[in-house]
Order: C-alpha cells, then sequence, then structure tokens
C-alpha cells in the first residue's frame, strides 16, 4: 500500500514538473532567396518562452547525425550560418543564410538546436528555384528581340567568285564560303 501511495506521488511530481519543462520546436522552412544568390531563409522557433537568444545555440548537425538519419552531408552545407532571434512573445527565428551564391537547386540537411533543458534535430529539404524578374525588368529584353530588323533585303547579284549567295536570315544576305 505505501508503495502504491509512493508510486502515486512520484508520477504526480513527474506530471507537474513536465508542464515545467521548456519544449522548443522548430517550424517551416521559409526562402527569401533563390538559385544563385547567396541563401536567405528563416526557420520559425516554437515555445521560446523564457529563452533568449544566447541560450539557444544552432548549428548543422554532426557526420555521424547526418549518417544515422541516412541523409548525405554534403561540402557546400559547411558554408551554411545560423543566427537566432527572439521575438519576445514567445517565438522567434532562426536566421539560416550564406555568403556565398547556392548553385545547388536541392538542399537536403539536419539542424541541431540546444538549449538549457533540451536538444532537437530536425531535417530541413529545400528545392531552390530560379529567380523571378519582374515585367519592367524583362520588357526592354521583349522589346529588343521582338523589333524587326532594319535591314532591307537586297537582290543578289552575282559576283567575280561565282559563288552562289546563301540567305542566312530575313533580310540577310552572304556568300557562302566553300
Amino acid at each position: 500500500m505505501v508503495r502504491n501511495k509512493l508510486a502515486a506521488a512520484i508520477a504526480a511530481i513527474g506530471a507537474l514538473q513536465a508542464g515545467l519543462v521548456n519544449a522548443l520546436g522548430m517550424g517551416d522552412f521559409s526562402l527569401n532567396s533563390a538559385l544563385n544568390q547567396p541563401l536567405n531563409a528563416e526557420i520559425r522557433l516554437l515555445n521560446t518562452e523564457d529563452l533568449d537568444p544566447s541560450q539557444v545555440k544552432v548549428k548543422l548537425a554532426s557526420n555521424s547525425d547526418f549518417a544515422n538519419a541516412g541523409v548525405s552531408r554534403e561540402f557546400f552545407l559547411t558554408n551554411l550560418k545560423f543566427k537566432v532571434v527572439m521575438d519576445g512573445k514567445g517565438g522567434g527565428v532562426i536566421k539560416v543564410f550564406t555568403r556565398e551564391p547556392v548553385l545547388e537547386p536541392y538542399l537536403n540537411f539536419l539542424i541541431e538546436a540546444h538549449w538549457p533543458s533540451g536538444r532537437l534535430m530536425r531535417e530541413y529539404t529545400v528545392l531552390l528555384d530560379l529567380p523571378v524578374f519582374s515585367d519592367s525588368e524583362a520588357a526592354p529584353v521583349k522589346a529588343a528581340q521582338a523589333a524587326p530588323s532594319k535591314a532591307s533585303a537586297r537582290p543578289v547579284t552575282p559576283s567575280s567568285s561565282n559563288r552562289p549567295a546563301v540567305q542566312t536570315s530575313p533580310g540577310r544576305l552572304c556568300n557562302r564560303v566553300n
């Protein structure tokens, strides 16, 4: 009987303390850059509550963690930098960035976060698309491509070399070289 009461008391204390543990979480990955640009992204932090940025350490997971997860650790991933920014309202972000342009269209990596009461690891897969240009930036290029050639069609006249003329594009003539 004493054992049952002791077990119930220990279970009750454990249940009460479970609510006190700060269970930090990492949310979705928001990409703010494109292929052939330096990486600029954010990962939403969840349940930061009383933590400040100095208490949350974020880094790329170790080689053994990559191997255990079955994820290839590409050399470019060593260029990833992380910065924790808290909003003071129970949330924050991890800024993920590089100084060099990302040339790979597909990134797959593991991030490890440590804080005073725990450790979390999460895998992220990112597909980088080509940059999108606005219509105003692309308009001069389209206009230049659509402009008709100012060269007028000239009649073919026999030349002294007796080489036949070959038309290469509308409005332009040249002599064929044998």
